[in-house]
């Protein structure tokens, strides 16, 4: 009878580290998925600019342009649109490479697009 007085309460106690348990693990999945969605943002952010960029440079060369200028402001412009910041942009004839940020907590995505032949030997097949 003495160990039925002494066990009182024990169910409580054991079903709230439970019910903090689940919520803990529950911040912790929703953390992890808001990091992944700014992680994908960024990325099609880039994807994005980089094909607006390569797509206006190699228009810009046909024409007799600069390339570098029309890509890089294009690639701006497409960033914007979706949300996210240039900041680096290259381009090597019709191929652009671009680097943003997106999010409070500055996500970096780095993408680079241009014409299947323009691609380096070795490199993407």
């Amino acid at each position: 009878m003495v160990s039925a007085v002494r066990d009182r309460g024990a169910a409580s106690a054991i079903a709230l580290a439970l019910v903090l348990a689940t919520v803990l693990l529950g911040v912790a999945v929703v953390a992890g998925a808001g990091h992944a969605r700014s992680r994908i943002e960024a990325q099609h952010g880039a994807d994005a600019a980089a094909l607006a960029g390569a797509y206006a440079a190699r228009a810009a060369a046909a024409q007799g342009h600069d390339g570098h200028r029309a890509g890089c402001q294009s690639a701006r412009e497409a960033a914007a649109l979706v949300g996210v910041r240039v900041s680096l942009c290259a381009v090597q004839g019709s191929v652009v490479s671009v680097a943003v940020t997106w999010g409070r907590d500055a996500q970096i995505a780095v993408a680079v697009a241009g014409p299947a032949h323009a691609v380096p030997s070795g490199r993407g097949r």
